[in-house]
Protein backbone atom coordinates (compact mmCIF):
# COMPACT_ATOMS: atom_id res chain seq x y z
CA UNK A 1 0.00 0.00 0.00
CA UNK A 2 1.55 3.40 -1.15
CA UNK A 3 1.47 6.88 -1.78
CA UNK A 4 3.46 7.82 -4.69
CA UNK A 5 3.49 11.41 -5.13
CA UNK A 6 2.91 14.71 -5.88
CA UNK A 7 1.98 18.46 -6.11
CA UNK A 8 0.27 17.40 -9.19
CA UNK A 9 3.62 16.56 -11.27
CA UNK A 10 4.49 13.44 -12.99
CA UNK A 11 5.58 10.56 -11.06
CA UNK A 12 9.25 9.40 -10.63
CA UNK A 13 8.46 5.75 -10.05
CA UNK A 14 5.91 5.05 -13.42
CA UNK A 15 4.55 6.91 -16.67
CA UNK A 16 0.98 8.71 -15.83
CA UNK A 17 -0.34 5.77 -17.70
CA UNK A 18 1.09 3.09 -14.89
CA UNK A 19 0.95 4.53 -12.05
CA UNK A 20 -1.25 2.70 -9.89
CA UNK A 21 -1.02 5.30 -6.74
CA UNK A 22 -3.25 8.89 -6.64
CA UNK A 23 -1.20 11.82 -6.40
CA UNK A 24 -2.99 13.77 -3.41
CA UNK A 25 0.50 14.51 -1.34
CA UNK A 26 3.64 15.72 -1.77
CA UNK A 27 4.44 13.24 1.01
CA UNK A 28 5.53 10.54 0.23
CA UNK A 29 4.48 6.81 2.20
CA UNK A 30 5.49 3.67 1.25
CA UNK A 31 4.25 0.64 3.77
CA UNK A 32 6.52 -1.54 1.85
CA UNK A 33 10.32 0.21 2.39
CA UNK A 34 11.87 -0.76 4.71
CA UNK A 35 13.17 2.69 5.17
CA UNK A 36 10.13 3.66 5.94
CA UNK A 37 9.38 0.39 8.65
CA UNK A 38 12.44 1.04 10.20
CA UNK A 39 11.91 4.89 11.02
CA UNK A 40 8.29 5.86 10.51
CA UNK A 41 8.42 8.57 12.74
CA UNK A 42 9.97 11.20 10.20
CA UNK A 43 7.45 10.74 7.69
CA UNK A 44 4.79 10.79 9.96
CA UNK A 45 6.09 14.24 11.38
CA UNK A 46 5.84 14.85 7.48
CA UNK A 47 2.23 13.93 7.36
CA UNK A 48 1.53 15.64 10.58
CA UNK A 49 2.95 18.98 9.51
CA UNK A 50 1.40 19.37 6.32
CA UNK A 51 -1.68 20.33 7.99
CA UNK A 52 -3.98 17.82 5.62
CA UNK A 53 -5.15 14.35 5.34
CA UNK A 54 -3.57 12.34 2.63
CA UNK A 55 -4.94 10.04 0.17
CA UNK A 56 -3.41 6.82 -0.84
CA UNK A 57 -4.59 4.29 -3.64
CA UNK A 58 -4.71 0.82 -3.94
CA UNK A 59 -3.53 -1.24 -7.01
CA UNK A 60 -7.56 -1.94 -7.76
CA UNK A 61 -8.04 1.62 -7.56
CA UNK A 62 -9.88 1.74 -3.68
CA UNK A 63 -8.84 5.10 -1.93
CA UNK A 64 -7.59 5.71 1.49
CA UNK A 65 -7.22 8.09 3.79
CA UNK A 66 -4.55 8.67 6.54
CA UNK A 67 -5.45 10.20 9.54
CA UNK A 68 -1.95 11.51 10.94
CA UNK A 69 -2.83 13.96 13.77
CA UNK A 70 -4.11 13.16 17.17
CA UNK A 71 -7.14 15.87 17.29
CA UNK A 72 -8.14 13.89 13.88
CA UNK A 73 -7.99 10.51 15.26
CA UNK A 74 -10.08 11.38 17.82
CA UNK A 75 -12.73 13.41 15.60
CA UNK A 76 -12.93 10.26 13.22
CA UNK A 77 -12.68 7.55 16.32
CA UNK A 78 -15.73 9.49 17.73
CA UNK A 79 -17.61 10.24 14.30
CA UNK A 80 -20.44 7.58 13.57
CA UNK A 81 -20.12 8.64 9.66
CA UNK A 82 -17.06 6.80 9.75
CA UNK A 83 -18.53 3.11 9.85
CA UNK A 84 -16.41 -0.41 10.31
CA UNK A 85 -19.25 -2.43 8.32
CA UNK A 86 -19.39 -2.48 4.51
CA UNK A 87 -23.22 -3.96 4.60
CA UNK A 88 -24.17 -0.27 6.06
CA UNK A 89 -23.44 1.08 2.81
CA UNK A 90 -25.46 0.82 -0.19
CA UNK A 91 -22.97 -0.26 -2.23
CA UNK A 92 -21.43 -3.98 -1.63
CA UNK A 93 -18.55 -4.27 0.26
CA UNK A 94 -14.90 -3.43 -1.46
CA UNK A 95 -13.80 -7.21 -1.30
CA UNK A 96 -17.21 -8.70 -2.32
CA UNK A 97 -17.78 -6.67 -4.72
CA UNK A 98 -14.33 -7.25 -6.59
CA UNK A 99 -15.07 -10.91 -6.34
CA UNK A 100 -12.27 -11.61 -3.30
CA UNK A 101 -14.64 -12.81 -0.46
CA UNK A 102 -18.08 -14.30 -1.32
CA UNK A 103 -20.40 -14.22 1.58
CA UNK A 104 -20.55 -16.88 3.61
CA UNK A 105 -17.32 -18.33 2.76
CA UNK A 106 -14.91 -18.97 6.04
CA UNK A 107 -13.18 -15.86 5.37
CA UNK A 108 -16.13 -13.63 4.93
CA UNK A 109 -17.78 -15.52 8.33
CA UNK A 110 -13.93 -14.65 9.82
CA UNK A 111 -13.42 -11.45 9.31
CA UNK A 112 -16.93 -9.64 8.52
CA UNK A 113 -18.84 -11.20 11.62
CA UNK A 114 -17.00 -9.73 14.81
CA UNK A 115 -17.23 -6.95 16.75
CA UNK A 116 -14.98 -5.20 15.39
CA UNK A 117 -15.99 -5.22 12.03
CA UNK A 118 -19.64 -4.59 12.95
CA UNK A 119 -21.29 -0.71 13.59
CA UNK A 120 -24.54 -0.06 16.45
CA UNK A 121 -26.58 -2.20 17.56
CA UNK A 122 -24.68 -5.41 15.89
CA UNK A 123 -21.50 -4.19 17.29
CA UNK A 124 -23.05 -3.17 20.71
CA UNK A 125 -24.80 -6.79 20.92
CA UNK A 126 -21.61 -8.75 20.06
CA UNK A 127 -19.28 -7.14 22.53
CA UNK A 128 -21.86 -7.34 25.07
CA UNK A 129 -21.26 -11.17 24.76
CA UNK A 130 -17.89 -10.73 25.22
CA UNK A 131 -18.12 -8.30 28.55
CA UNK A 132 -20.23 -10.92 29.83
CA UNK A 133 -16.72 -13.51 29.88
CA UNK A 134 -13.98 -10.98 29.95
CA UNK A 135 -15.03 -9.56 33.42
CA UNK A 136 -12.31 -7.74 35.74
CA UNK A 137 -12.31 -11.08 38.02
CA UNK A 138 -11.14 -13.26 34.91
CA UNK A 139 -7.96 -10.97 34.14
CA UNK A 140 -7.31 -10.76 37.89
CA UNK A 141 -7.16 -14.82 38.53
CA UNK A 142 -4.33 -15.03 35.27
CA UNK A 143 -1.50 -13.08 37.16
CA UNK A 144 -0.46 -16.30 38.82
CA UNK A 145 -0.29 -18.28 35.83
CA UNK A 146 0.98 -15.20 33.63
CA UNK A 147 3.82 -15.13 36.27
CA UNK A 148 4.31 -18.68 36.43
CA UNK A 149 4.41 -19.20 32.15
CA UNK A 150 6.90 -16.21 32.35
CA UNK A 151 8.99 -17.69 34.36
CA UNK A 152 9.57 -21.15 32.86
CA UNK A 153 10.21 -19.51 29.66
CA UNK A 154 13.03 -17.68 31.08
CA UNK A 155 13.97 -20.92 32.55
CA UNK A 156 14.20 -22.35 29.31
CA UNK A 157 16.48 -18.96 27.65
CA UNK A 158 18.58 -19.18 30.69
CA UNK A 159 20.18 -22.49 29.14
CA UNK A 160 21.16 -20.32 26.39
CA UNK A 161 24.03 -17.91 25.38
CA UNK A 162 21.34 -15.90 23.38
CA UNK A 163 18.08 -15.75 22.30
CA UNK A 164 15.31 -14.43 19.85
CA UNK A 165 13.20 -12.08 22.33
CA UNK A 166 10.25 -12.50 19.51
CA UNK A 167 10.08 -16.37 19.02
CA UNK A 168 11.54 -17.40 22.63
CA UNK A 169 9.41 -15.08 24.92
CA UNK A 170 7.19 -12.44 23.41
CA UNK A 171 5.44 -14.57 20.78
CA UNK A 172 4.45 -17.93 23.12
CA UNK A 173 3.50 -16.08 26.17
CA UNK A 174 0.33 -14.43 25.21
CA UNK A 175 -0.54 -17.38 22.80
CA UNK A 176 0.33 -19.37 25.80
CA UNK A 177 -2.35 -17.21 27.74
CA UNK A 178 -5.09 -16.74 25.06
CA UNK A 179 -4.33 -20.70 24.32
CA UNK A 180 -5.34 -21.32 27.71
CA UNK A 181 -8.62 -18.44 28.68
CA UNK A 182 -9.84 -20.57 25.60
CA UNK A 183 -9.47 -23.73 26.08
CA UNK A 184 -7.64 -24.97 22.96
CA UNK A 185 -4.55 -27.82 23.48
CA UNK A 186 -1.32 -26.81 24.43
CA UNK A 187 -0.40 -29.01 20.94
CA UNK A 188 -2.45 -26.65 18.82
CA UNK A 189 -0.19 -23.48 19.89
CA UNK A 190 1.97 -23.93 17.03
CA UNK A 191 -0.63 -24.00 14.45
CA UNK A 192 -2.44 -21.23 15.70
CA UNK A 193 0.43 -18.87 15.09
CA UNK A 194 0.95 -20.59 11.61
CA UNK A 195 -2.57 -19.90 10.61
CA UNK A 196 -2.73 -16.07 12.54
CA UNK A 197 0.46 -15.08 10.72
CA UNK A 198 -1.80 -15.81 7.19
CA UNK A 199 -4.88 -14.44 9.17
CA UNK A 200 -3.43 -11.02 10.40
CA UNK A 201 -2.99 -9.69 6.53
CA UNK A 202 -5.42 -6.81 5.86
CA UNK A 203 -5.89 -6.64 2.44
CA UNK A 204 -7.24 -9.85 0.04
CA UNK A 205 -4.87 -9.71 -2.86
CA UNK A 206 -4.47 -11.98 -6.04
CA UNK A 207 -1.19 -13.07 -5.14
CA UNK A 208 -2.63 -14.00 -1.15
CA UNK A 209 -6.17 -14.45 -1.65
CA UNK A 210 -6.31 -18.89 -2.25
CA UNK A 211 -3.97 -19.09 0.75
CA UNK A 212 -6.20 -17.07 3.16
CA UNK A 213 -9.27 -19.23 2.28
CA UNK A 214 -7.64 -22.38 2.87
CA UNK A 215 -6.30 -20.98 5.75
CA UNK A 216 -9.88 -19.91 6.75
CA UNK A 217 -11.66 -23.35 6.19
CA UNK A 218 -9.12 -25.05 7.98
CA UNK A 219 -8.97 -22.62 10.85
CA UNK A 220 -13.26 -22.77 11.17
CA UNK A 221 -13.25 -26.52 10.43
CA UNK A 222 -11.07 -26.30 13.35
CA UNK A 223 -13.26 -24.38 15.54
CA UNK A 224 -16.13 -26.54 14.91
CA UNK A 225 -14.33 -30.05 16.22
CA UNK A 226 -13.83 -27.51 19.77
CA UNK A 227 -16.71 -26.58 19.92
CA UNK A 228 -18.74 -29.89 19.52
CA UNK A 229 -16.09 -31.36 22.13
CA UNK A 230 -16.95 -28.43 24.17
CA UNK A 231 -21.02 -28.97 24.33
CA UNK A 232 -20.20 -32.35 24.87
CA UNK A 233 -18.16 -31.89 27.87
CA UNK A 234 -17.71 -27.91 28.99
CA UNK A 235 -14.91 -26.51 30.87
CA UNK A 236 -14.16 -23.80 32.67
CA UNK A 237 -13.24 -21.72 29.48
CA UNK A 238 -14.17 -18.80 27.49
CA UNK A 239 -15.13 -20.89 24.77
CA UNK A 240 -17.62 -23.07 26.97
CA UNK A 241 -18.50 -20.00 28.16
CA UNK A 242 -19.76 -18.78 25.19
CA UNK A 243 -21.54 -21.84 24.25
CA UNK A 244 -23.38 -21.85 27.63
CA UNK A 245 -25.04 -18.57 25.95
CA UNK A 246 -26.67 -20.56 23.84
CA UNK A 247 -29.01 -22.04 26.79
CA UNK A 248 -30.54 -18.56 26.87
CA UNK A 249 -32.60 -16.53 24.04
CA UNK A 250 -30.11 -14.51 23.60
CA UNK A 251 -26.40 -16.08 22.24
CA UNK A 252 -24.34 -15.53 19.10
CA UNK A 253 -24.75 -17.50 16.04
CA UNK A 254 -22.38 -20.59 15.51
CA UNK A 255 -20.54 -18.31 12.61
CA UNK A 256 -20.28 -15.28 15.01
CA UNK A 257 -18.84 -17.33 17.54
CA UNK A 258 -16.01 -18.22 14.56
CA UNK A 259 -15.40 -14.58 13.89
CA UNK A 260 -15.25 -13.88 17.80
CA UNK A 261 -12.80 -16.43 18.52
CA UNK A 262 -10.54 -15.59 15.47
CA UNK A 263 -10.66 -11.98 16.93
CA UNK A 264 -9.60 -13.10 20.71
CA UNK A 265 -6.92 -15.05 18.86
CA UNK A 266 -6.00 -12.34 16.77
CA UNK A 267 -6.09 -9.25 18.86
CA UNK A 268 -5.25 -11.21 22.19
CA UNK A 269 -1.96 -12.49 21.46
CA UNK A 270 -0.79 -9.89 18.31
CA UNK A 271 -0.97 -6.91 20.47
CA UNK A 272 0.81 -8.24 23.50
CA UNK A 273 3.68 -10.01 21.08
CA UNK A 274 4.41 -6.31 19.74
CA UNK A 275 3.72 -4.72 23.31
CA UNK A 276 6.00 -6.78 24.87
CA UNK A 277 9.16 -6.60 21.89
CA UNK A 278 8.16 -3.15 21.20
CA UNK A 279 8.91 -2.23 24.82
CA UNK A 280 12.17 -3.70 25.41
CA UNK A 281 13.77 -2.54 22.06
CA UNK A 282 12.48 1.29 23.90
CA UNK A 283 14.38 -0.02 27.16
CA UNK A 284 17.56 -1.30 25.31
CA UNK A 285 17.74 1.74 22.88
CA UNK A 286 17.06 4.71 25.62
CA UNK A 287 20.02 3.00 28.49
CA UNK A 288 19.20 5.97 30.72
CA UNK A 289 15.52 4.98 30.68
CA UNK A 290 16.47 0.88 31.41
CA UNK A 291 18.53 2.02 34.18
CA UNK A 292 15.84 4.94 35.66
CA UNK A 293 13.30 1.49 35.48
CA UNK A 294 15.80 -1.60 37.45
CA UNK A 295 16.31 1.27 40.02
CA UNK A 296 12.88 2.17 40.27
CA UNK A 297 10.30 -0.49 39.67
CA UNK A 298 7.28 1.58 40.73
CA UNK A 299 7.71 3.09 37.51
CA UNK A 300 6.60 0.20 35.67
CA UNK A 301 3.03 1.40 35.00
CA UNK A 302 4.12 4.84 33.30
CA UNK A 303 6.40 2.79 31.56
CA UNK A 304 3.97 0.32 30.12
CA UNK A 305 2.24 4.04 29.38
CA UNK A 306 5.10 5.15 27.28
CA UNK A 307 5.92 1.60 25.96
CA UNK A 308 2.16 2.29 24.05
CA UNK A 309 2.42 5.63 22.99
CA UNK A 310 5.75 6.05 21.68
CA UNK A 311 6.11 3.11 19.42
CA UNK A 312 3.04 0.74 20.24
CA UNK A 313 1.92 -2.17 18.87
CA UNK A 314 -0.35 -0.80 16.23
CA UNK A 315 0.51 1.15 13.57
CA UNK A 316 -2.66 2.13 12.17
CA UNK A 317 -6.74 1.10 12.84
CA UNK A 318 -8.19 -1.33 11.04
CA UNK A 319 -10.17 -0.12 8.34
CA UNK A 320 -13.50 2.07 8.40
CA UNK A 321 -15.92 3.73 5.46
CA UNK A 322 -17.18 6.80 4.86
CA UNK A 323 -20.70 6.07 4.90
CA UNK A 324 -21.51 10.13 3.32
CA UNK A 325 -18.87 12.24 1.53
CA UNK A 326 -17.29 14.08 4.58
CA UNK A 327 -15.46 17.83 4.05
CA UNK A 328 -12.40 17.01 6.49
CA UNK A 329 -9.59 19.88 6.34
CA UNK A 330 -10.24 21.14 3.09
CA UNK A 331 -10.68 17.28 1.29
CA UNK A 332 -13.86 15.69 0.67
CA UNK A 333 -13.76 12.05 1.26
CA UNK A 334 -16.49 10.20 -0.66
CA UNK A 335 -18.58 8.17 0.19
CA UNK A 336 -17.21 4.58 0.66
CA UNK A 337 -14.10 5.78 0.86
CA UNK A 338 -11.66 4.17 3.29
CA UNK A 339 -9.74 5.68 6.17
CA UNK A 340 -6.95 4.54 8.32
CA UNK A 341 -6.09 6.47 11.54
CA UNK A 342 -2.00 6.27 11.66
CA UNK A 343 -2.03 5.58 15.63
CA UNK A 344 1.38 5.58 15.60
CA UNK A 345 1.53 9.32 14.06
CA UNK A 346 -1.08 10.26 16.49
CA UNK A 347 0.60 9.05 19.67
CA UNK A 348 3.91 11.17 18.65
CA UNK A 349 1.58 14.43 18.04
CA UNK A 350 3.74 17.53 19.05
CA UNK A 351 0.86 19.61 20.09
CA UNK A 352 -0.61 16.59 21.92
CA UNK A 353 2.72 15.73 23.78
CA UNK A 354 5.74 17.64 24.98
CA UNK A 355 9.07 16.43 23.18
CA UNK A 356 7.08 14.32 21.37
CA UNK A 357 9.67 11.72 19.83
CA UNK A 358 11.56 11.02 23.46
CA UNK A 359 11.17 8.34 25.42
CA UNK A 360 10.41 9.34 28.54
CA UNK A 361 9.08 6.59 31.21
CA UNK A 362 7.88 9.55 33.95
CA UNK A 363 5.88 10.86 31.47
CA UNK A 364 2.31 12.46 32.50
CA UNK A 365 -0.99 12.77 31.58
CA UNK A 366 -0.45 9.93 28.72
CA UNK A 367 -3.60 9.92 26.85
CA UNK A 368 -2.36 8.10 23.70
CA UNK A 369 -4.50 5.99 21.14
CA UNK A 370 -2.57 2.54 21.37
CA UNK A 371 -5.66 0.75 22.12
CA UNK A 372 -8.32 2.97 20.03
CA UNK A 373 -10.65 5.26 21.40
CA UNK A 374 -14.59 5.32 21.59
CA UNK A 375 -16.98 2.35 21.06
CA UNK A 376 -13.92 -0.35 19.52
CA UNK A 377 -11.55 0.75 22.17
CA UNK A 378 -9.56 -2.59 23.04
CA UNK A 379 -11.23 -5.05 24.93
CA UNK A 380 -8.12 -6.65 26.53
CA UNK A 381 -6.33 -3.70 27.09
CA UNK A 382 -6.16 -4.72 30.81
CA UNK A 383 -5.15 -8.40 29.93
CA UNK A 384 -2.27 -6.97 27.33
CA UNK A 385 -1.17 -4.14 30.57
CA UNK A 386 -0.94 -7.31 33.03
CA UNK A 387 1.23 -9.72 30.98
CA UNK A 388 3.52 -6.87 29.66
CA UNK A 389 4.13 -5.77 33.34
CA UNK A 390 4.80 -9.00 34.73
CA UNK A 391 6.95 -9.94 31.45
CA UNK A 392 9.44 -7.06 31.85
CA UNK A 393 9.59 -7.07 35.24
CA UNK A 394 10.58 -10.65 35.64
CA UNK A 395 13.18 -9.85 32.39
CA UNK A 396 14.49 -7.04 34.19
CA UNK A 397 14.82 -8.94 37.51
CA UNK A 398 16.20 -12.79 35.90
CA UNK A 399 17.40 -11.25 32.99
CA UNK A 400 19.47 -7.95 33.94
CA UNK A 401 22.25 -7.91 31.78
CA UNK A 402 20.03 -8.13 28.79
CA UNK A 403 20.99 -6.00 25.57
CA UNK A 404 21.28 -6.63 21.65
CA UNK A 405 23.45 -9.26 20.42
CA UNK A 406 26.12 -7.19 18.85
CA UNK A 407 27.41 -10.40 16.13
CA UNK A 408 23.82 -9.45 14.53
CA UNK A 409 22.45 -7.15 12.92
CA UNK A 410 19.65 -4.80 14.40
CA UNK A 411 15.85 -6.24 14.66
CA UNK A 412 13.94 -6.46 11.69
CA UNK A 413 10.55 -4.91 11.80
CA UNK A 414 7.27 -6.56 10.11
CA UNK A 415 6.36 -4.74 7.22
CA UNK A 416 2.39 -3.98 7.63
CA UNK A 417 -0.36 -1.49 7.49
CA UNK A 418 -1.56 -2.30 11.02
CA UNK A 419 0.70 -4.23 13.04
CA UNK A 420 3.88 -2.44 14.50
CA UNK A 421 6.13 -5.07 15.59
CA UNK A 422 9.53 -7.04 15.50
CA UNK A 423 9.99 -9.99 12.98
CA UNK A 424 13.28 -10.71 15.23
CA UNK A 425 14.28 -9.78 18.22
CA UNK A 426 18.17 -11.35 18.80
CA UNK A 427 19.96 -10.68 22.19
CA UNK A 428 22.42 -11.80 24.76
CA UNK A 429 22.58 -11.72 28.24
CA UNK A 430 25.35 -13.21 30.06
Amino acid sequence: MKNTITDGKSCPVHTNSTCPYTRQSHVIVNFEDPSFTNNPELKFQELRNSNSIHQITLDDNFPIWLISTYDDAVSVLRDSRFIKSPDNLRRHNHEASKGKTKRNSPTYILRRLHMLANDPPQHTRLRNFAQKVFTKKVFSELQLKIQQITNELIDNIERKKEFDLIDDFAYPLPIIIIADLLGLPNEDREKLRNWSDILIEVQITEKNKQLIDETSEAFTAYLKKIFALRRKNPGEDIISAFLKLEETNDHMSENELYSMIYLLILAGHETTVNLIGNGIHALLSHPEQLHLLKNNPHLIHSAIEEMLRYNGPMLASTMRLAAEDIHMKGATIKKGDGILILFSSANQDETKFDDSLRFDITRKSNKHLAFGHGIHFCIGAPLARLECEIAINTILKRLPNLRFNPEINMPEWRTSTIIRGLKNFPVVFG
